[in-house]
């Protein structure tokens, strides 16, 4: 088990890390060309209720930095929190190669995780509630049974860990990866024996042995590591914000230029025939 000041200390040096590079992101992307669907545009300017390009240059900038934000935090949880803070073996490429992991149906597990009695658990892990849908859920089923047939004796469980949410939150796709079928019969096998699904708390306590105060101390590294990543940021020469700032004027200025008398005072047909063609 991982202690309140090793999980603290380590996720705060990771979360430094994850803003530096969302902050060397956020630079590159000031000389990108950010992909525009002209179809999409006017029918999220009604939606929202906007007034200007501007406005919506806000929404699509804030839109499009979300996507990479997120994608962004879950490699940061998988990739670098849970092999660098609590242990586990990342099944990367090499890792595959090395340890005999090589079969197909591994494609569907993330992480080794070692016990301290010797035993070793497989984790399979996810989001959130919506991670997951019906196709995915039926071949994670199929796959899972791959292993414990292959392996019987290798591993003692497989583990779908959703690392937030509640367990109670979830969609009843995580209960047919297990193999439950709720009404219709989905062509999957019953492996409740042998893998079980924690969300929430749940999920980061399994992970840190039982222990069901690691979820704060995770979330208390991160404050940690914003307070740090904060010191830093007031040495930079031009901050964050003003980037972003510049990042959604040259937006705003690349469409000012489509004003018409039509609707949203903007012009959808010449903006969709300077994408399109």
């Amino acid at each position: 088990m991982r202690t309140k000041d090793e999980v603290i200390s380590g996720v705060a040096t990771w979360t430094v890390w994850w803003l530096a590079e969302r902050r060397k992101k956020l630079v590159a992307q000031l000389s990108d060309t950010m992909s525009v669907n002209p179809f999409l545009m006017p029918l999220l300017f009604e939606f929202h209720g906007l007034e200007s390009f501007s406005e919506l240059s806000d929404l699509i900038v804030g839109g499009h930095l979300m996507t990479g934000h997120s994608t962004g935090f879950g490699k940061l949880i998988d990739e670098k929190i849970l092999p660098n803070v609590f242990g586990t073996a990342k099944l990367d490429n090499n890792y595959r190669r090395n340890s005999g992991f090589s079969e197909s149906f591994f494609d569907e597990i993330d992480h080794v995780v070692s016990r301290s009695d010797g035993s070793n658990e497989l984790l399979s892990l996810k989001a959130g509630k919506w991670t997951i849908q019906l196709t995915m859920a039926v071949q994670l089923n199929h796959a899972f049974n791959e292993i414990v047939k292959a392996f019987p004796n290798r591993f003692s469980r497989i583990i779908v860990g959703v690392f937030y949410g509640s367990a109670d939150g979830l969609t009843d796709k995580y209960k047919i990866l297990r193999g439950v079928n709720n009404g219709k019969n989905h062509d999957v096998i019953d492996l409740t024996d042998h893998v079980s699904v924690y969300a929430g708390r749940e999920f980061w306590s399994w992970l840190n042995d039982g222990e069901p105060l690691t979820q704060d101390w995770v979330l208390q590294g991160f404050l940690m590591g914003i307070e740090e990543h904060r010191r830093g940021e007031e040495m930079q020469p031009k901050k964050v914000h003003e980037y972003l700032q510049e990042y959604k004027e040259s937006i705003h200025a690349k469409y000012a230029g489509y004003t018409s008398a039509g609707v949203g005072g903007i012009n959808w047909p010449q903006l969709l025939s300077d994408i399109n063609g």
